[in-house]
């Protein structure tokens, strides 16, 4: 993470708190928030990409590897919550207001400019940061 705060931390901090006191969209449902790592040793750090999926997640993965074939992918499983529109967001919120980089960039394999690719520090920061992340939001959306 980052010492200093920068604009985009800030900008994320402004939105999370915006979104918490929103009120669900009717086409809010109960999903999975799940994850990867995406494999890149030329990366010092680690990818992880974070979504939501209504589908079963065995099939999400077949979706996904097929559609970007460009590294390896290592899935974590996914967390039911109810309101997984806003649960995704705010997680996405949440980990760049603490500082991890959202990497926006035109993927060389598959042409797409995926949006919800994160850099964390450590291959188990599925364990450390973002499953805890997940319900400690959910927890808060649910109450």
């Amino acid at each position: 993470m980052f010492a200093i705060p920068t604009s985009w931390m800030v900008t994320a901090s402004i939105k999370l708190k915006a979104t918490f006191f929103k009120s669900f969209s009717l086409f809010d449902k109960c999903s999975d928030i799940y994850a990867f790592r995406i494999v890149d040793d030329e990366d010092p750090q680690y990818l992880f990409k974070v979504g939501r999926t209504s589908q079963p997640l065995e099939e999400r993965m077949i979706e996904w590897d097929r559609q970007c074939l460009s590294k390896v992918h290592i899935w974590h499983e996914g967390i039911p919550v109810a309101h997984s529109h806003c649960v995704e967001r705010l997680v996405h919120l949440k980990l760049m207001a603490r500082g991890y980089e959202r990497v926006i960039e035109m993927c060389s394999n598959c042409g797409k400019k995926h949006q919800e690719i994160f850099r964390l520090p450590s291959p188990d920061a599925w364990e450390t940061v973002i499953k805890p992340l997940i319900h400690e939001v959910n927890g808060r959306v649910e109450r």
